[in-house]
């Protein structure tokens, strides 16, 4: 019995060091997004990569000595082809599904069979015997995809938020940290179990308010828009204001590791908040509050200017009423088309191909690492 107490006291000392070990980036921590393309190290200014998880060791090792974190990745609810352990997967009864949409070299994968458990183990055990800090797990939004809610048995949100959280124990259980992907339907319900959060262009579809909770709680969420900052900079301006989201923004549709790091203040002006998890959906109750809000306080000042001249103050405010009144009703009817445009367009059916499509062109080429 004398042996018992130590030895459980140096599996304890293991286990509570195997956590503090473990990557927690904060909110505002800087990120770069690399698929399929390599990393110039020198040109390097963010405090994280994401690269693919078949970068080589060395690779690591050399982003490592720059002082940057390493996130690797692979898709946990799709078969890419080119992958190494394909034909494991493919020998796994009833594992391997339907086609992805549009792409004809990834096929879905039902998660719920157990079959799979091993295969993303391994795959979690080559990622940290690199050394990556930590995974991004992608393609867990099966059970909103059409092609999917077309199988006879299925996958439900349920069953996604099962099996996200399993993703999440198992790669803790090997030190690294996980990032959920995308799926901002069941982030509230696995964010205990995730160290950071990985979002396309959430401010396209009025969406990243979503992580107001993710990102009080002190983790980070990475950001990424597509096409450039001059299409998207009133998008982002009023869906990151009070966030505290990292986004890098590509000029094009690739993942290549040229890129803007959105700064609010720089890019929006003073009015923007650097807070963190207090955003609001652009177009809601509360952010036309603040609007109006702004709007009065401005008309106030004005109104003492125009003390004075009671008359010629009198018509000008008639005439401010009416051109103002004008001007609120068109914000509401881009409102309106944003929203739509995000119910539309949302990572819920084929009908979003559009969104996808740009991260899989850039798949494709991973093949070439």
């Amino acid at each position: 019995m004398k042996f018992v107490y130590p030895a459980i006291a140096l599996v304890s000392l293991l286990f509570a060091s195997n956590v503090e070990a473990r990557w927690k980036p904060a909110p505002k921590t800087t990120w770069n997004y690399v698929l399929g393309h390599d990393v110039d190290i020198k040109r390097e200014k963010a405090a994280a990569v994401d690269i693919d998880v078949n970068k080589s060791a060395k690779k690591i090792k050399e982003l490592h000595n720059a002082g940057i974190k390493v996130i690797c990745y692979f898709s946990a609810g799709t078969l890419e082809d080119f992958r190494d352990d394909y034909d494991q997967y493919m020998k796994v009864k009833g594992l391997v599904k339907g086609v992805y949409d549009d792409w004809p070299d990834e096929r879905w994968l039902d998660f719920r069979v157990e079959g799979l458990k091993p295969l993303i183990k391994n795959r979690m055990k080559i990622a940290a015997s690199k050394k990556c800090d930590g995974i991004e797990v992608d393609n867990l939004d099966a059970y909103q995809m059409d092609i999917v809610k077309k199988w006879k048995n299925p996958i439900t949100k349920a069953d996604t938020i099962k099996f996200a959280k399993w993703l999440g124990s198992t790669a803790h259980s090997l030190g690294l940290s996980i990032g959920l992907k995308n799926v901002v339907g069941i982030i509230d319900d696995v964010a205990d179990y995730f160290d950071f959060a990985i979002n396309e262009e959430c401010a396209n579809h009025n969406e990243c308010y979503l992580y107001n909770n993710f990102l009080k709680s002190g983790k980070a969420v990475f950001g990424v828009t597509y096409k450039g900052l001059a299409k998207n900079k009133k998008d982002l301006c009023n869906n990151l204001s009070g966030l505290g989201m990292s986004m890098i923004v590509k000029e094009g549709s690739k993942l290549v590791q040229e890129g803007i790091t959105f700064n609010g203040k720089t890019h929006c002006g003073s009015s923007f908040s650097n807070a963190v998890g207090v955003a609001v959906k652009p177009g809601s109750k509360s952010s036309k509050k603040s609007s109006n809000s702004k709007k009065s306080s401005s008309k106030k000042s004005s109104s003492k200017k125009a003390v004075p001249a009671k008359k010629s103050s009198s018509k000008k405010v008639v005439n401010k009423k009416k051109s103002s009144s004008k001007k609120v009703a068109n914000p509401k009817k881009k409102t309106i088309k944003n929203v739509n445009k995000s119910n539309s367009n949302k990572k819920v059916s084929s009908k979003n191909s559009k969104n996808k499509k740009v991260v899989k062109v850039v798949k494709v080429v991973k093949k070439k690492n």
